[in-house]
């Protein structure tokens, strides 16, 4: 029994001592501000399933950038508008026009939203391109056909064959500076460093495997003492006798 004792005691030491630290800062997180305070480092993120954009395409628009990252546009590194699949972005000099495969955003040029207006004209498909023409309108490719768009951008007339060709809207290659920026805005800033210790301090962070291991060592503790009640009442008797 004091083999088993101390065998058991020894494995549940470390427990048994970050259980107590942890639970003393979870008591006194608002204090700590552990509330306040953010775990971002990438591998936790990726922990809770905080994942990065698959890609981060970017389009350069005047000074600025216009990027997709996911379903998030962002204007340089802040994110202003969500639009899924993003298939263009251009500036004509008085606003930022984003293209989706359904839908177009007008935004200021300091990433206010004017308007989200939907695409559809009459045989038009999905948006393939957005563009530019000669004189600073919004041209769209849309089923093989280019869309011109009225100033208020509104309404679309088909271009003429014998038009001048727009140019068109490719990507290019931003900073690495902003795109790594971007990657950690839309990751955000992670759970709470007080989340982060609520999940370690009842097993949650690890799964089902996690709470298991915990109940164990629970039990392991509740060996402990109920071990140690049995020797210490041994020990009694035994003195007694002697």
């Amino acid at each position: 029994m004091r083999r088993l004792h101390r065998t058991v005691g020894v494995t549940a030491a470390a427990f048994v001592i970050f259980m107590v630290a942890s639970g003393l800062a979870i008591n006194h997180s608002n204090g700590l501000g552990l509330d306040r305070r953010h775990v971002s480092q990438p591998i936790v993120l990726d922990w809770y399933g905080l994942d990065g954009p698959e890609n981060v395409q970017s389009y350069a628009a005047g000074d600025n950038w216009l990027s997709f990252a996911g379903s998030s546009l962002f204007l340089n590194d802040k994110p202003v508008a969500t639009l899924s699949s993003g298939k263009g972005a251009v500036f004509n000099g008085e606003m930022l026009i984003a293209a989706g495969s359904d839908e177009l955003l007008l935004l200021d040029p300091e990433g206010n939203l004017i308007e989200r207006l939907p695409w559809g004209p009459a045989g038009a498909g999905k948006i393939d391109s957005l563009g530019l023409s000669d004189n600073g309108g919004v041209v769209v490719a849309s089923a093989g056909q280019a869309w011109f768009a009225d100033k208020d951008v509104l309404a679309w007339e088909r271009q003429s064959e014998s038009g001048t060709p727009p140019l068109w809207a490719t990507p290019a290659s931003a900073p690495e500076t902003l795109q790594q920026a971007i990657v950690r805005q839309y990751r955000g800033s992670g759970p709470s460093l007080e989340r982060f210790l609520l999940d370690l301090h009842s097993g949650r962070i690890f799964g089902s495997i996690g709470i298991l291991v915990y109940d164990l060592l629970a039990l392991a503790i509740a060996f402990l003492a109920l071990s140690g009640l049995i020797l210490w009442v041994r020990g009694r008797r035994n003195g007694r006798k002697k």
